[in-house]
């Protein structure tokens, strides 16, 4: 085995074609490493599961040694025992087929999910030997690349992802969820790397208010065709009130000395959630501006005082990661919510904005 090449279990049983394809794959970083049939190549993924980046099926091969070359026994059978091992080790692990048979033999035994690594090759859903072999070997090492964030929005939490979708969040929110997710899983990253992406928090938090303007959930305006957060919620350089947006949802009033400038009628937040909008906001907050040094006696006392906090600890990434978890119950709930409550003059009926 050679380390420095990606690893690819690879089943094909013409020997002319196991002799010239591995020089070429090598060209790409790749090292193709076949088996005759299904039978030997499931031994060695299960075997050395971690080893392999990805897995090239030929269409037309052997189930078994004894086995006659079938095409629709073959792949059924390979893809259905590579989902199962996978799901075993709960990891997402690629495969690919590629083939010299027809798109009219092969499109239905090809199933979809496929598409979770490999939905932006349109052309068709096999890679065939005579024309594609070089996009296969340009892609394998491309998808190996993005495995582990692969592995975060695929395995680990597709629930969270499949909700920043079903709701339409911002793609803003995906990619920041991606970044707080990641190290989480992953040794490259020191507690004080990790600590700094703490602004990404409110980020989120801020898409999630912003989607919640656009549906009603908040004081929101006109603008064109669409539904934006009301300006009482914005300041002069665009930046949103959080703390007066978490308030709103928790059915709390807005006032400004004795005056009430928003009216909140309903408390839309479930009782587990009931803090945490604003805990994640103010720690997060906290952190970002160095404690606000600029801030009286009494506020540096209210502070939650991130970052002294994170320094006696030696930069821990322990908070952090709890915050991110709390983000993804916030982002769960959130999609649940809306698509109970998916009417926009009615969510708007929970507040009223009685002064500007």
């Amino acid at each position: 085995m050679n380390e420095n090449l990606i690893q690819v279990l690879w089943v094909e049983d013409d020997p002319q074609i196991t002799l010239t394809y591995p020089l070429e794959a090598a060209q790409y970083g790749i090292q193709l490493v076949p088996f005759s049939c299904w039978e030997d190549a499931e031994k060695a993924l299960v075997s050395d599961f971690k080893r392999w980046a990805a897995i090239v099926l030929d269409a037309k091969c052997k189930y078994k040694h004894d086995s006659h070359d079938n095409a629709a026994v073959f792949l059924t059978q390979a893809i259905h025992a590579i989902d199962t091992i996978c799901a075993n080790h709960h990891r997402i692990l690629p495969w690919y087929v590629l083939s010299g048979g027809s798109e009219e033999e092969l499109n239905d035994l090809i199933i979809d999910s496929r598409e979770e690594w490999d939905g932006d090759w349109k052309q068709k859903k096999y890679y065939s030997k005579t024309t594609d072999r070089d996009m296969l070997f340009h892609r394998i090492p491309y998808h190996a690349r993005v495995s582990p964030e692969m592995q975060i929005r695929l395995v680990y939490y597709p629930d969270v992802f499949k909700a920043i979708k079903n709701a339409e969040l911002d793609d803003d929110l995906e990619i920041y969820m991606e970044e707080l997710l990641l190290p989480i899983h992953s040794i490259n990253y020191s507690g004080k790397e990790y600590n700094d992406k703490m602004t990404k928090v409110r980020k989120c938090i801020e898409l999630i208010f912003q989607s919640m303007a656009q549906h009603g959930l908040l004081p929101n305006k006109k603008q064109g065709q669409n539904l934006i957060m009301h300006d009482i919620l914005v300041d002069k350089r665009g930046g949103i009130n959080n703390t007066w947006c978490s308030m709103i949802i928790a059915g709390l009033d807005i006032k400004k000395g004795e005056n009430i400038i928003i009216k909140s009628s309903r408390n839309i937040l479930p009782n587990v959630l009931k803090d945490s909008f604003q805990r994640l906001i103010e720690i997060s907050a906290a952190n970002e501006h160095a404690e606000n040094k600029g801030a009286n006696e009494e506020q540096q006392k209210n502070s939650r005082q991130t970052s002294a906090f994170l320094e006696k600890i030696g930069n821990a990434p322990y908070l952090l990661r709890g915050m991110v978890m709390e983000l993804c119950n916030i982002i769960l709930w959130y999609a649940n919510y809306l698509y109970e409550h998916d009417d926009e003059e009615i969510n708007a009926l929970n507040w009223e904005v009685l002064k500007s």
